[in-house]
């Protein structure tokens, strides 16, 4: 009986998702009009777990690390490894969001042009998941020009950080309170 259980479960083996392996992931982030470092830049990292079902895919909140970049505009988000035994269940991130008051979303220039790579490429470094992992990589944030542009992106961190719970965030949470008092908002604050 125990010889046929250890045939299945080496079996079963092969057939398991892959384990989420990678990291560090770091970069400099600077002004994209200067290209002067940005240092207090709020860097969020998370990770999301995901269970297959008859009902459609489920997603929660797994981990997550949040940091500040030095006077260099420099971070680092430590390496994660997870895994399932349960063949149904997967990782996915790390996501990551960045906040500094006054500047837009990140980007990297250096994708810019990226239609004429091979598709090969271009997959490889299509989220920053995988180009974080690279190293050298300078990530710019653009000088937002008034209110409505700081209120515009301030909306979309706020919802794009949802997956992850205020305990968990509380760098990320300060700046965002902190933005919204600097425009003017009153009354309740968005988790």
């Amino acid at each position: 009986m125990r010889k046929s259980a250890l045939v299945v479960l080496f079996c079963l083996i092969p057939s398991l998702p892959d384990a989420e392996a990678a990291g560090p992931w770091q970069a400099q982030v600077v002004s994209a009009e200067t290209k002067q470092p940005l240092d207090g830049v709020v860097v969020l990292a998370w990770w999301t777990r995901h269970a297959r079902s008859f009902g459609g895919p489920s997603e929660e909140y797994r981990d997550s690390q949040e940091v500040l970049t030095d006077k260099d505009g420099r971070f680092t988000i430590a390496s994660r490894w997870f895994f399932s035994l349960n063949p149904l269940v997967f990782f996915r991130g790390p996501f990551f969001g960045m906040f500094k008051s006054g500047y837009g979303d990140f980007r990297w220039p250096g994708y810019e042009g990226s239609e004429t790579w091979p598709k090969e490429k271009r997959e490889a470094l299509r989220t920053a998941a995988r180009l974080l992992q690279l190293a050298g990589i300078v990530l710019e944030m653009p000088k937002l020009q008034n209110a409505e542009q700081r209120k515009e992106y301030l909306q979309t961190i706020e919802v794009h950080v949802l997956t992850v719970p205020l305990a968990q965030r509380p760098l990320m949470q300060n700046a965002i309170v902190e933005e919204r008092h600097a425009l003017g908002y009153r009354g309740q604050i968005h988790p």
